[in-house]
């Protein structure tokens, strides 16, 4: 037991680590499958292209029917992928924009007009340079 946290499992105090490693010892296909989605997760957090393509082309025969479907549809899209991982753009901060104006049209059902609105948005995102 580390730092004196654990988990009561297996009638001991385990991590979350110890845990996974005991499981991971008892099945063979399990530790291959997880080996498999902590490289893919690896390539993408560190944009290594030639990992991720060779997570691609490893044998998976003996793991379930999802990593296939999973690893086929990766192939699919195999340069849409190569370009996320090459680019650093994203399309994130819009997203957030557009879900903190949905949550403010759903919080303040509706103002009295579009400029009252539209301040409300820009004060909210640090912008509040508007005349009016």
């Amino acid at each position: 037991m580390k730092n004196g946290f654990g988990v009561p499992v297996f009638k001991d105090y385990l991590t979350e680590s110890e845990i996974a490693d005991r499981l991971l010892a008892a099945c063979p296909n399990l530790r291959q499958g997880y080996q498999l989605y902590q490289d893919i997760l690896y390539a993408v957090k560190k944009r290594d292209q030639s990992l991720f393509e060779d997570c691609l082309t490893r044998d998976i025969s003996g793991l379930p029917e999802t990593y296939t479907t999973t690893l086929r549809t990766f192939k699919k899209f195999l340069p849409q992928i190569q370009n996320a991982l090459h680019y650093s753009y994203s399309n994130g901060p819009l997203e957030c924009l557009n879900n903190h104006i949905k949550v403010l049209k759903r919080n303040a059902y509706g103002f009295r007009n579009f400029y009252n609105f539209k301040l409300r948005i820009m004060i909210r995102h640090g912008k509040t340079f508007l005349t009016k």
